[in-house]
């Protein structure tokens, strides 16, 4: 079975909303340049590179060529409940690969676990780590031995920008193990897995997938007029 390429790199987040912003108000990369005293073939560098830097200074006068504000092209309103953003126009749900999937999951950070209860079901987030294609996390005895338990469960993990209206979320089903063997206990026990809550939440278990599914929303820019 063939390996799915990696998913190429994107332009960074900062750069796709200073493109958006420009073709919203209609102005060309040698426009926007002008107005706001930027080399233009940089600007255009900017706009497509992963790596490129802007200094503040820089930042400012885009942001005032572009009639907006430093602050809403770096990802706008933090306080504000996600999913309230605008619908764009060419957006599309497309399914995540494999390999996107665990690309996503590598990272790390804080995922959310679903079980069943006597309550119903119920969602826990959690830190964790992706290692040896399993999720690895750690939380306290009463909880470790309930997730245990033999049944399945899930494990979700996701991604909202407001500012761009896009998103993801990856979507894993397994079973779940207690991790008791020393050895084993000893090389995880190097991952970042504390929980901000502190406490005795030092159970450590792994979720070994059986089905991992993803879906990401985008929308095709429009083509470049400059």
């Amino acid at each position: 079975m063939t390996t799915p390429p990696a998913p190429a790199p994107h332009a960074s987040d900062l750069a796709r909303r200073i493109s958006m912003r420009r073709a919203e108000v209609g102005l060309s990369v040698e426009e926007l340049s002008a107005r706001a005293g930027i080399d233009p073939g940089y600007l255009a560098y900017f706009e497509s590179s992963p790596d490129a830097n802007l200094s503040g200074g820089s930042l400012l006068l885009i942001a005032l060529a572009l009639d907006t504000t430093p602050f809403e092209l770096l990802g706008g309103s933090a306080d504000r409940p996600l999913g309230h953003g605008r619908q764009l126009p060419r957006a599309s749900l497309d399914e995540l690969t494999p390999e996107q999937c665990r690309t996503h999951l590598s990272v790390g950070g804080v995922g959310r676990i679903v079980f069943s209860t006597g309550r119903g079901p119920v969602a826990l987030p959690v830190n964790f780590e992706f290692t040896d294609d399993q999720i690895v996390f750690s939380t306290d005895d009463e909880k470790a031995s309930a997730l245990s338990s033999g049944s399945t469960i899930g494990f979700e993990i996701d991604r909202v920008d407001e500012a761009l209206s896009e998103g993801w979320s990856v979507l894993v089903t397994g079973h779940c193990r207690r991790i008791a063997d020393p050895e084993e206990v000893q090389r995880l026990s190097s991952l970042d897995l504390e929980a901000w809550a502190g406490g005795d939440r030092h159970a450590l278990l792994a979720i070994s997938p059986t089905e991992t599914t993803g879906r990401v929303i985008v929308h095709e820019h429009p083509p470049d007029e400059s």
